[in-house]
């Protein structure tokens, strides 16, 4: 039988995911299958890496995921680390706003609401008439923030949402779309009329609250192990050049002068990345790719001797509201999080700073960065003297930015995409940006391949 040849462009923890279903799903259908995964940097991993140095789990990209991610919980069992799970400390769920020049709890419900002093009375008396807020407008794709202001009032929007939206996804709020984004909302709206009235639902119903979870050293744990069961196939520093489309094949040409032939390509890469190898066949396609727009990162992570710290970090963080003017999106208490990422007498900060918020912070050179994220986070935490150490990791480009009209970029990109037969697309540029997004759009990818070799 002759193999079918896949080439997983991209070896983040979607084209890993991607390529470790796709050899499962055809082994287990008895199907031949030869398959490439081509990762442009030295180590694949993508967002999804640690480093782990002297007793300190210091994650480069996201720090968890929730237990509701069905694909996670599925990719664990069949990698066999779910003794290697953790949950994050209970404490955890206390989160924090930065905001009026002092640290204020969240709301941990819409009763805690009333005695918050996270917003004044006159916001908490808007927030009670949300379950009367005017309809969503007719045919229009709107706004997060729009939509926030007309439910449930302006500051509310302001200090809740805004700062939200920036801590998940770097992005402005005023400019993300509700319906894309968060489209748990506008089912909510739908379905209840009311916000309010959903979350009540949800907790007469019973709903548990969803778990968050990371592994005993870290996130790069799962794409490590990823990357070992596909040993021999991922190939390290390989950046595709080109393709060609060579009648029902592909050519692809990586920048060492190699060429693979595939029957079948998946893309597992940004939009923007993807765009630039695919305009060699598909000027519409990669114009649609790229049109999806990113935001920049930097993470900043910072040790420090516990009693250097001003005050108890007894939760996950907190995130820091457009009006107090930082760099600082939000500072993430990792030690307080989860077990054993500092050394006994040792805390870890990890501080992201820049996003749409602040994009000029991508050009500061490594000790501009540092200092600058210390300074920023001794004004709200009262640390004494430096930081131990820091560890800096910069994202160009590292979260897609689901602007007003993205539903209708990604029908197109599906569209044109449709009409090259072999060529799939997949990655958080799409539909979802969270760590379970990721790993859900590859394994889709792969179980729809594996189906139609099979059919």
């Amino acid at each position: 039988m002759t193999p079918t040849r896949v080439v997983v462009a991209g070896g983040g923890v979607t084209g890993l995911a991607a390529a470790f279903t796709l050899r499962q799903e055809a082994a287990r259908r008895g199907l031949a299958m030869e398959l490439t995964v081509l990762d442009a940097s030295a180590t694949p991993g993508g967002h999804a890496r640690t480093i782990v140095e002297d007793g300190f789990v210091v994650e480069r990209g996201p720090n968890g995921f929730l237990d509701r991610g069905a694909e996670t919980m599925a990719l664990i069992a069949e990698l066999k680390l779910g003794d290697r799970v953790v949950e994050a400390n209970v404490e955890s769920k206390r989160r924090f706003l930065f905001n009026g020049g002092a640290l204020r709890q969240v709301p941990e419900s819409p009763p805690a609401l009333l005695t918050s002093d996270a917003i004044g009375w006159r916001g908490k008396l808007r927030l009670l008439r949300e379950p009367w807020a005017a309809p969503p407008p007719r045919d229009q794709d709107e706004t997060i923030f729009a939509f926030a202001e007309r439910r449930l009032g302006r500051e509310a929007a302001e200090t809740f949402v805004d700062t939200a939206v920036a801590g998940i996804s770097a992005g402005d709020s005023r400019v993300l779309s509700v319906r894309s984004q968060f489209p748990v909302l506008k089912d909510w709206e739908r379905e209840h009329g009311s916000l309010l009235k959903a979350v009540i639902a949800r907790q007469k119903q019973g709903a548990a609250r969803a778990r968050l979870l990371s592994f005993d050293q870290g996130l790069g744990t799962l794409t490590a192990q990823l990357a070992s069961q596909l040993s021999g196939m991922v190939r390290e520093q390989s950046l595709i050049e080109r393709v060609d489309k060579v009648g029902e094949r592909w050519r692809v040409h990586v920048a060492d002068g190699s060429t693979i032939v595939a029957d079948h390509l998946v893309f597992a890469l940004p939009s923007h990345a993807a765009a630039a190898v695919v305009s060699t066949f598909d000027g519409q396609l990669s114009a649609a790719m790229a049109s999806i727009p990113y935001a920049d990162l930097a993470v900043v992570a910072l040790a420090y001797r516990a009693e250097a710290i001003g005050r108890p970090l007894n939760g996950y963080g907190y995130l820091v509201t457009r009006r107090e003017n930082l760099s600082t999106l939000g500072v993430l208490w990792e030690s307080s999080i989860f077990p054993n990422r500092a050394p006994a007498g040792c805390v870890l900060l990890r501080a992201m700073l820049g996003g749409a918020r602040r994009p000029e912070v991508s050009a500061l050179d490594d000790n501009a960065l540092g200092q600058l994220a210390a300074k920023e986070v001794s004004k709200v935490l009262a640390t004494a003297g430096e930081p131990l150490r820091r560890w800096i990791v910069r994202w160009p480009s590292a979260i897609a930015q689901y602007t007003v009209g993205h539903d209708a970029r990604i029908a197109t990109i599906r569209r044109l995409a449709a009409a090259h037969p072999g060529l799939h697309i997949c990655g958080t540029a799409y539909e979802g940006v969270s760590f379970n997004d990721a790993i859900a759009s590859g394994r889709k990818i792969a179980r729809g391949i594996v189906q139609g070799l099979a059919a």
